[in-house]
């Protein structure tokens, strides 16, 4: 078989960390991925370490050179050492081609040589020349030429053939998402990343191992975006793309607009293939929490009807062993019958008594799940508590600590209301927590004794407890055998009906148990995501700030930082960051976390599409103002080469010098941080397509 490359390269990798090579820091800060070409004479010794070499000297070698190398029988054998005449590359079996390999594992669909496909290739590596067809994009002959031209045909299409075998590979590549990959998307393939290394002349290793990468990370985009920069500004601007990306997580629950990338050219919005955003509970809005803990709930629920199924003897299982072991008694308490009716109506006295102490262990068992679910409910509804009174203390101290010397009358008055209403609230958080409290232990207790309830039913003192019942059963059954041993059978058939039963539905009920357990935990967790979310739209009501000046202020902590560094805070916060197109992105992000979808206005909730500039232009229609009544936390859209189409967007910060330009703060711009970075800039108005209010 021939290396395998994907496998090779995590192999190497390893090798680096164990031998002190890269730093667990050094890989981490690199995204995961170390490039062998990078480390080219200790891969080399990685080689030599792992296989027979003796046969060809790999330190005369490049990189690429062994790549194309084989293995076999852990011996690296060379494929231009074998004879002329060879007609194989691995013990007879001929090595498949990009077009042999795709049928073979990726699906690809063939057709002999269709319109924009390069005919075939003759690659070197083995004695014969194998024949290879390039499968390209379907653009025209130029376009074809370019896509197949590649600069290492046989090391590149021994890449292409291995993964051609990954699920997540084909995913990334399948447009149209039939689970089938043809020769155009393979083809779209090669001509999008034919320039990931600035030469479109053909497609390098570093073209496709940036690609691979990218996929890696879920950032490849399968259809080909086109940029375009602002002369003036030399901004790395954002291209057109629909993202339909809720900012926040669960299939179950309604779909966000997300934040993203603004658009260039034609404002008729064709869209790129979308992306999405895990939704997760700390990024879902309120009603979405809401629907999830119903969904929650309604799962705990079902849970708890499952062990009460159990427990009552109503569920299928159960009920076939139950019908079965009675079946079996019968059967044993006739034949004693037969020969000792006395000792038989005993037999069947007792047994009931067994019975009915069972069902009253089994009504204390789920009495006792149904309170550890309240216990558990009642501990996390008083750290819900005491989390919302922490965040109203936090809100008081800040407003307390407001300096309002500055402001005017109207302002300060705002923050003394502000106040008043936070000391109000804090009063009533602060009897929640202590009810809350109460609550959590009334509910320990009951726990408590409804354990020791149960406790006395199987173990207590008395002759009814269920230890002494079974143990009478015991006596009485060696008696039975000691008197009449012919019946042994039967009896042995019971008690295996019985031990079957018994334990089937002790692991049945400690499996529902634990999956209560879970689902309760998961309620826990959506009822705490629901206060979190609370606390957050309470600090924004009570800022201190104006609440658009609020958006402003929390955008300014990003100040300077490149694309490198601030996609990470997207990633934290759950919002989609498209790199090099992301400067509304960067608005959504502000103002969803600094003032809340719920806050904004209805024009912007409305935006279906967030990440491209001309919708939001298009919804901004009847809201746009003038810079002079413009305030912090409005829309700026800019329009570069004046077509009237929105090219970039960022937020009003205030009028700059009053005249010719305004100040903002944007996303992707050039500053401090680089040529695609956070900044608050100086723009000058005759660039503005218009400004839209936030404050209605």
């Amino acid at each position: 078989m021939g290396i395998d490359f994907s496998k090779l390269q995590a192999d190497f990798k390893e090798y680096l960390l164990q031998n002190g090579d890269i730093t667990q820091e050094e890989f981490d800060e690199r995204i995961g991925s170390v490039s062998i070409f990078s480390y080219m004479n200790e891969f080399k010794d990685y080689l030599k370490s792992e296989y027979d070499c003796s046969d060809v000297s790999i330190f005369s070698m490049s990189v690429s050179d062994i790549l194309k190398m084989d293995v076999q029988n852990g011996k690296l054998i060379d494929p231009n050492a074998k004879s002329d005449d060879s007609n194989d590359f691995d013990n007879g079996k001929s090595s498949e081609s990009i077009d042999e390999q795709g049928i073979a594992e990726g699906n690809i669909e063939s057709t002999q040589n269709p319109p924009g496909e390069i005919g075939t290739e003759q690659t070197e590596g083995s004695g014969n020349m194998e024949v290879q067809e390039i499968p390209v994009s379907e653009e025209g002959t130029e376009d074809a030429a370019n896509a197949a031209n590649l600069e290492n045909t046989n090391l590149i299409t021994n890449i292409l053939n291995d993964l051609m075998k990954d699920d997540t590979f084909k995913s990334a590549i399948d447009i149209n998402t039939d689970g089938d990959i043809s020769e155009d998307e393979l083809g779209n393939f090669l001509d999008i990343i034919k320039d990931y290394d600035n030469d479109a002349s053909n497609i390098s290793l570093e073209d496709l191992m940036a690609a691979i990468k990218d996929i890696q990370e879920g950032k490849f985009n399968p259809v080909e975006e086109t940029e375009e920069e602002p002369e003036e500004e030399q901004e790395i601007e954002e291209v057109e793309q629909t993202k339909n990306t809720p900012r926040t997580s669960n299939a179950n629950n309604a779909a966000r607009s997300s934040g993203g990338s603004s658009g260039t050219g034609s404002a008729s919005g064709a869209s790129s293939m979308p992306k999405t955003v895990e939704k997760t509970l700390d990024n879902m809005n309120k009603e979405e929490l809401n629907e999830e803990l119903n969904t929650a709930q309604t799962d705990l629920s079902e849970k708890k009807d499952a062990l009460s199924a159990i427990l009552d003897g109503s569920d299928p299982e159960i009920s076939g062993l139950k019908e079965t072991m009675d079946d079996a008694f019968e059967t044993y308490q006739k034949e004693l019958e037969k020969v000792d009716k006395n000792m038989a109506d005993d037999l069947q006295e007792l047994k009931d008594k067994i019975d009915a102490k069972q069902k009253e262990i089994d009504e204390k068992e789920q009495e006792i799940s149904d309170q550890e679910c309240a216990v558990s409910e009642a501990e996390t509804a008083y750290d819900n508590a005491v989390s919302s009174r922490d965040n109203l203390k936090e809100i008081v101290s800040n407003l307390e600590n407001t300096d309002t010397s500055e402001m005017n009358s109207e302002q300060a008055s705002n923050i003394n209301t502000k106040l008043q209403d936070a000391r109000s609230r804090l009063e009533t958080a602060e009897a929640a927590v202590t009810e809350a409290e109460e609550a959590r232990d009334d509910a320990k207790e009951k726990l408590e004794e409804l354990k020791e309830e149960k406790e006395a039913l199987i173990s207590g003192e008395g002759e009814d407890t269920s230890n002494a019942l079974n143990e009478k059963m015991q006596e009485m059954e060696t008696q039975i055998l000691d008197k009449y041993p012919e019946i042994k059978d039967s009896m042995d058939a019971y008690k295996e009906a019985k031990d079957n039963y018994d334990s089937t539905k002790t692991a049945r009920t400690e499996d529902a148990k634990s999956s209560i357990e879970k689902s309760q935990a998961y309620v826990n967790d959506v009822q705490t995501a629901i206060t979190n979310y609370d606390n957050k739209q309470t600090a924004r009501e009570l800022s201190p700030g104006s609440d658009m000046q609020a958006a402003i202020d929390w955008a300014r902590q990003f100040d300077d930082l490149s694309e490198s560094e601030i996609k990470s805070v997207f990633a934290e916060l759950g919002y989609q960051f498209d790199p090099g197109q992301w400067c509304a992105d960067f608005v959504r992000m502000v103002l969803g976390e600094a003032i809340g979808d719920e806050n904004l206005p209805e024009w912007y909730r409305n935006v279906d599409n967030k990440a491209y500039c001309p919708t939001i232009q298009a919804h901004g229609e009847g809201h746009q103002i003038s810079a002079e009544e413009a305030q912090a936390g409005d829309i700026v859209l800019y329009d570069w080469d004046g077509d009237g189409s929105a090219d970039h967007v960022g937020l009003f910060v205030d009028n700059g010098d009053g005249s010719s330009t305004i100040t903002a703060i944007e996303g992707n711009t050039s500053g401090a941080g680089g040529s695609s970075c956070v900044e608050e800039k100086a723009r000058e108005r005759n660039t503005i397509l218009g400004i839209y209010s936030m404050h209605e």
